[in-house]
């Protein structure tokens, strides 16, 4: 293994970091590299600037898997070019198996009796992971403006920091109801905690646009290549198929540009995310 691959995740924990483990581990195979995986928990929309440059501008990492409000923020140092390629992940709403995820708005099964559709969550405590994340918070203030309502419609607003945290609050009735990212959702129930059957969805909201898996400019044109490839192989080999589909993710497909360009041409919401309460 001559050669080393460093990749870099922005999406844990609210996804588990064994998943992407098991990516790191799939393309040192197939690759015949040595692959390394760091995890950075904290947001890089605030985290980075010209007193702290991204990893990529530094050249210590090569792949990264970012979220589409991510990706937009960081492609803006052309430091980074998209990937074509796009995890694809299982869920009620893409029967089709199309990229893109959902914003899953979920709640406790006690509150059932009171609460049919989303606007009878009106007044609620509402959990949400923060005010960049676009299954939490930018998909829910489209919702409200849809509906003709501003974040004033929840009585309370609960900023947790991810996605796990925020089913936590759910399970435990801090809050009545939340959305979360769907994959983060499939594999709280599915692979963390087996006993969650007492959490629901009411509805989901999507599909939105596919995470974006990155690779930082300087990255040799023939391993860009071959990385792609590998992963779009990746599920017909039974012994991985049967790895990842433990985490909801079915298989690779194709992506590009354009499946952001709705987002980054969208107006501006309020900035300030549901912590904008009116009293």
């Amino acid at each position: 293994m001559a050669h080393s691959l460093r990749l870099i995740t922005y999406l844990v924990p609210s996804h588990p970091v064994e998943l992407y483990e098991c990516i790191a581990h799939f393309l040192e195979e197939q690759l015949h590299v040595s692959a390394t995986l760091v995890y950075e928990s904290r947001d890089p929309i605030g985290l980075y600037n010209d007193d702290c440059p991204d990893p990529f501008c530094l050249k210590e990492v090569d792949i990264g898997f970012l979220s589409p409000t991510q990706y937009l923020k960081m492609k803006r140092s052309k430091k980074i070019e998209l990937l074509p390629i796009t995890p694809v992940f299982v869920h009620s709403n893409n029967a089709a198996q199309k990229p893109g995820y959902f914003a899953d708005i979920i709640m406790h099964t006690n509150a059932e009796k009171t609460v049919k559709s989303f606007l009878d969550l009106r007044g609620c405590n509402w959990g949400y992971t923060g005010d960049n994340s676009l299954s939490s918070s930018v998909s829910i203030q489209k919702l409200l403006r849809l509906h003709g309502e501003n974040s004033s419609f929840f009585g309370n607003t609960i900023k947790t920091g991810n996605h796990l945290l925020t089913v936590e609050k759910v399970k435990d009735k801090q809050v009545i109801a939340a959305a979360v990212d769907s994959v983060a959702f499939y594999n709280y129930k599915n692979v963390l905690h087996k006993d969650s059957d007492d959490i629901i969805i009411l509805q989901s909201i999507g599909p939105l646009p596919p995470y974006a898996i990155v690779c930082g400019k300087n990255l040799n044109g023939d391993l860009k290549s071959k990385i792609a490839n590998a992963l779009l192989k990746a599920t017909t080999s039974l012994p991985w198929k049967a790895k990842f589909e433990k985490f909801g993710l079915i298989k690779f497909a194709e992506n590009s540009s354009s499946a952001y360009s709705e987002l980054e041409f969208s107006e501006p919401l309020d900035g300030k995310g549901l912590s904008s309460i009116y009293y």
